[in-house]
C-alpha cells in the first residue's frame, strides 16, 4: 500500500518553509526595521502545518513513507525552528510533525551534516517536547 499525496497537499508544502521562517510579510527597511519581529509563524494557528501534521499521521515520511529529499527540506526548516526559537512549543498543536522531526534528526546523516552537538541538542530538545506533551509520562513507563 502505497501514500500519495494529492495536488492540493503538495501545494500546501510548497508554501510551509515561507510560513515557517518568517510569518511577517510585511517589507523591511529603514523606517520599519526596529518593528520588525522576526517569527516562525508556529506561535499560532497554521493551516499549513496543520496539513502536514495530518498527512505525516498516515505515513512517517513525505513520499511514499520512505526518507527523501523532500524530507531533507522540509525537516531542515522545522529543526531550524527548534534551535533558534526554543519557546516555542509544538507538540500540543502538531504530534506527527514532532515525531518526524525527530526521526529526522536521529538520523546519521543529519548528525554528519550537522555535527553530534546540534544532533543531540535537537534530539533532547523534541524528546523534552515529546514528554512534556504527553503529560510528562514514558512510553510505556520505559521510555
Amino acid at each position: 500500500m502505497g501514500f500519495s499525496f494529492q495536488r492540493h497537499d503538495i501545494q500546501q508544502l510548497n508554501s510551509i518553509d515561507t510560513t515557517i521562517t518568517c510569518n511577517n510579510t510585511s517589507t523591511i527597511n529603514d523606517d520599519n526595521i526596529a518593528n520588525f519581529r522576526y517569527d516562525t509563524g508556529l506561535r499560532n494557528s497554521n493551516r499549513r502545518i496543520d496539513t502536514l501534521n495530518t498527512l505525516l499521521s498516515k505515513s512517517p515520511f513525505l513520499v511514499q513513507g520512505t526518507f527523501s529529499l523532500a524530507d531533507v527540506a522540509v525537516a531542515s526548516y522545522l529543526l531550524y525552528v527548534i534551535q533558534f526559537f526554543p519557546d516555542v512549543e509544538l507538540y500540543q498543536r502538531w504530534p506527527h510533525v514532532v515525531r518526524y522531526m525527530r526521526e529526522c534528526a536521529g538520523r546519521e546523516g543529519y548528525g554528519q551534516a550537522f555535527g553530534g552537538r546540534v544532533q543531540g541538542y535537537c534530539l533532547e530538545r523534541l524528546d523534552k517536547m515529546m514528554e512534556s506533551g504527553n503529560g510528562g509520562k514514558k512510553m510505556f513507563g520505559l521510555f
